[in-house]
């Protein structure tokens, strides 16, 4: 090989689509493991303003003013209220939902705008103590930032949803230093497939995003000092299936509770969105005053119930988030019933959150709500003395529920592991977690993220992949040469045109150039039938139009043909709208749909090749 041969090799490797789109997966992971730690700070940094070092011995309710408590979350749900009311509509709620549209069904397209509110809103909700997670808007922040990256350097919609998911990939690795969780989170999740043009650059994403969080943070697992729990003996199997059950049954609860409770708020039609997200927050503090262990997350709270142990006694070894200063003994006394209420007013408060209107997520209340019903049946079973370590089971609840809720089987599975660095329970854990998702799959077949979804009509299932018509642009099928015709043309000669070329319409254009009707072969029929051919195309043109524009899908563009049952369609300037650029057709929509399903299955063909190769 000479050198010129050389370097020509080297050339064609430098511009490799494959190499340039790792490269901006690269600079996606690390941007989103920056913003997310920004995130991270900033929630913290709010919570610590109002509630000081914990939020349940918090500052408020060891002052003479508990009572303040209430109001708090209130406040935050008033300011995030506004934010959604004047900034950003789509900011309310969960997030991840949003993410998994975009990716199906919008070319993984996302607003920069909504991502910014959506960031602003969940600080606000979050950090005031409203009972919502970080996960989700963190999420949308970081696969916000990811389509904007993935737009802007001129990816395909393809490539662009790839970067999308190593955004989301890499602010579940930055939250929770759990790189495979954070991959797995963005194949099964958004993505929604695996394959090896999108698993690449979302490990290289996960890696960076590692390397900078750990960085950021240091490299501890997000719930460190947790006992190295065992399975005790075989016997414990049927406890774990039980186990699993039961998770399921409370998560397929939580998922109609979080969509009953929407529900009945959008029914609310007089009151204002800021109102309502007060009065959900307002609603959070009274049950705070009493219950502070809700509040926010309940990170420190899951990471009590999970560290449940014994000592050398046999007793209970109980962890300060989660009995407070103030009733511990009590609470000790009665552990079990304690953690009961306080997993139901988890769910209870989780989805007033929620449903008013506020902004954040459903992963880490998760988390919370598994671990208690896990810490519920292990301290059931250690009075039995079947068990002494209720905190596995804890922990494997955690997961189990967190795998109903999302549907995320595998991800629970792993992200448990790297959160907790524990690893000794993963036969009792992948047992829970499978018979937790069958059974809440069995009562609700929709997730906690795809059942607003499915509400708005939307069937995520379709994904990309089964949906081609929503994954073409108008720009990749329409016709950029385009005929025209000025308005004062007479109609003789719009047939004539028509007759040379074999067009069936027109567009009309003024002086200017600007788009100004469209004349078909059917409105020239129907002017012949009245004798009126001597006529201008100005008397006959139509001047209602609908157009579409080059960032438009295919989808929108056939709904628009088939609204008017036409087959043409003017294509218009995305900022200039009397600009004609080209015309599209049904025909053009069936050659684009076909040679995108043409494309797919010969890259269905070459990877399956490159796997049996290796």
């Amino acid at each position: 090989m000479n050198d010129s041969e050389a370097f020509s090799r080297l050339r064609g490797i430098i511009n490799s689509p494959m190499l340039q789109l790792n490269i901006v997966a690269a600079i996606t992971g690390a941007s989103a493991a920056i913003l997310t730690w920004i995130f991270i700070s900033m929630t913290g940094l709010m919570q610590g303003i109002f509630y000081g070092d914990s939020l349940v011995q918090n500052n408020i309710t060891e002052s003479d003013r508990p009572w303040l408590i209430i109001f708090v979350p209130a406040l935050g749900g008033l300011i995030a209220g506004l934010i959604i009311e004047y900034w950003s509509r789509e900011a309310k709620g969960v997030g991840v939902p949003l993410v998994m549209e975009a990716v199906a069904f919008k070319q993984a397209r996302l607003s920069a705008k909504q991502g910014l509110a959506k960031c602003v809103a969940a600080i606000t909700s979050v950090g005031t103590g409203m009972s919502l997670g970080r996960v989700g808007p963190m999420v949308v922040v970081s696969s916000t930032l990811a389509s904007e990256i993935g737009q802007r350097t001129g990816k395909t919609v393809d490539e662009t949803r790839t970067i999308v998911g190593c955004g989301a990939a890499a602010a579940i690795t930055t939250a929770f230093n759990a790189p495979l969780g954070g991959v797995l989170f963005a194949i099964e999740l958004i993505l929604a497939e695996l394959k090896t043009k999108s698993f690449i650059p979302i490990v290289v994403a996960a890696v960076i995003a590692t390397t900078v969080g750990r960085s950021l943070t240091g490299d501890v697992a997000a719930f460190d000092s947790i006992p190295q729990y065992k399975l005790g003996s075989a016997v414990e199997y049927p406890f774990y299936i039980i186990l699993g059950i039961l998770t399921g049954l409370t998560a397929s609860i939580f998922i109609k509770s979080l969509n009953f409770v929407e529900i009945e708020f959008e029914k609310i039609k007089g009151i204002p969105i800021p109102l309502k997200t007060c009065l959900g927050g307002l609603f959070v503090g009274l049950i705070a005053f009493s219950f502070p262990q809700i509040l926010g997350n309940g990170f420190d709270v899951t990471s009590d119930l999970i560290s449940l142990d014994s000592d050398e006694n046999g007793s209970i070894i109980v962890g300060e988030n989660l009995t407070g200063d103030n009733n511990s003994d009590s609470i000790i006394d009665d552990l079990f019933i304690f953690i009961f209420s306080i997993m139901a007013l988890k769910i209870i408060a989780t989805s007033v959150s929620i449903g008013s209107g506020g902004s954040g997520g459903i992963f880490t209340p998760s988390l919370f709500i598994g671990a208690a019903i896990g810490a519920g049946m292990g301290l059931f079973m250690n009075d039995l003395g079947i068990i002494t370590h209720p905190g596995a089971f804890a922990l494997v609840g955690m997961a189990a529920f967190v795998a109903s809720t999302t549907r995320a089987t595998l991800t629970a599975i792993v992200l448990l592991f790297e959160m907790t660095a524990t690893y000794e329970i993963i036969l009792p854990l992948m047992l829970s977690c499978v018979v937790a998702d069958a059974t809440c799959y069995v009562i609700s077949k929709e997730s906690a993220y795809t059942s607003k979804l499915a509400r708005m009509g939307i069937n995520i299932d379709l994904g990309a992949e089964q949906d081609i018509m929503r994954m073409i642009t108008v720009k990749e099928a329409m016709s950029n040469e385009v005929m025209t015709i000025t308005p004062d043309k007479p109609l003789e000669l719009a047939l004539q045109i028509i007759e040379d070329t074999g067009h069936m319409s027109l567009p009309v254009v003024d002086d200017r150039g600007k788009l100004y009707g469209i004349i078909t072969w059917t409105d020239i029929h129907n002017a012949a039938i009245k004798h009126e051919r001597h006529l201008t195309i100005k008397d006959y043109c139509v001047t209602d139009l609908i157009t579409v524009n080059p960032r438009d899908t295919l989808s929108e563009a056939l709904d628009c043909l088939g609204s008017r049952e036409i087959s043409h369609l003017p294509v218009v300037d995305t900022l200039d709208k009397k600009k004609l650029i080209g015309i599209i057709t049904k025909g053009d929509i069936i050659k684009a749909y076909n040679r995108q399903r043409l494309a797919r299955k010969k890259m269905s063909r070459d990877e399956k090749k490159t796997e049996t190769s290796f």
